[in-house]
């Protein structure tokens, strides 16, 4: 079987562009529940609602206390969204948490690898005690649906979230956007081929892109579930006008 890709034939893209690739494709017309594990400011979230236009429910994990009181913002406005102020890994408990210098958004439960490299402005200045919970703890406690699609960005962590992923959340994720690297830009990190054998089961990768072109090796994918694959990334007809039209308005620029 052929495994569709939303990278192919198309010029090279970056950071948030793969996620803007998904919108209109078969698979996000119905995913009700989003789980974002590292949500920092959650800024995302206008371009979320038009990817996933039924969502009805939106869980955001973030340890940290600046990016926690503008998540309580958002959650006040908006009755689909929960927010919980904990840093979610493989194991219930706390742990020693490391504080970014980039308003925290490079903050990590691991300590910088080759990150100094590619982002040399960027540093660790604090370290905070946090609590961890496995995402499954939080929704057994808090009786939550669980999520038929993820995002996860939690700078070097993805592979302690998602090893411990039991049936209770693998069975019913369909969709999985998450932050990969070709190299440990942190410390003990594992790689995105670690992480594609982790989930290789059950999902697919279908689409790897850079943070920019600067650093090729860091970036996102998506995975998903492989039973959905040959249809899973299916334009509407509305999606397909959209991305003509917006072809057709770019030609006539360059002329």
């Amino acid at each position: 079987m052929a495994i569709p890709s939303l990278t192919a034939g198309r010029p090279p893209i970056y950071d948030i562009e793969l996620l803007s690739g998904l919108r209109g494709c078969r698979i996000g017309r119905d995913l009700e529940v989003l789980c974002v594990i590292g949500a920092h400011r959650f800024d995302e979230l206008p371009l979320i609602d038009k990817l996933f236009p039924a969502l009805r429910h939106i869980y955001l994990f973030e340890p940290q206390a600046g990016p926690l009181a503008a998540l309580q913002a958002l959650a006040a406005r908006d009755p689909r969204i929960r927010v919980f102020p904990v840093a979610v890994s493989d194991r219930d408990g706390t742990a020693s948490f490391n504080v970014a210098s980039n308003d925290g958004e490079s903050s990590s439960l691991l300590r910088l690898g080759s990150h100094r490299e590619h982002f040399p402005t960027v540093s660790m200045e604090a370290r905070i005690e946090v609590p961890t919970r496995r995402l499954e703890s939080v929704l057994a406690e808090h009786k939550l649906r669980p999520p038929d699609v993820m995002i996860i960005d939690v700078q070097g962590a993805e592979y302690l979230v998602l090893q411990s992923l039991g049936p209770a959340v693998l069975d019913g994720l369909r969709l999985l956007y998450t932050e990969v690297s070709l190299e440990p830009l942190y410390e003990s990190a594992r790689l995105l081929p670690d992480i594609e054998a982790l989930l290789a089961p059950r999902f697919v990768n279908v689409g790897y892109a850079a943070i920019n072109a600067q650093v090729p090796v860091h970036g996102n994918a998506v995975f998903v579930r492989r039973a959905e694959a040959a249809t899973a990334l299916d334009l509407s007809w509305r999606e397909r006008l959209r991305r003509g039209v917006r072809r057709l308005r770019l030609r006539w620029k360059r002329r």
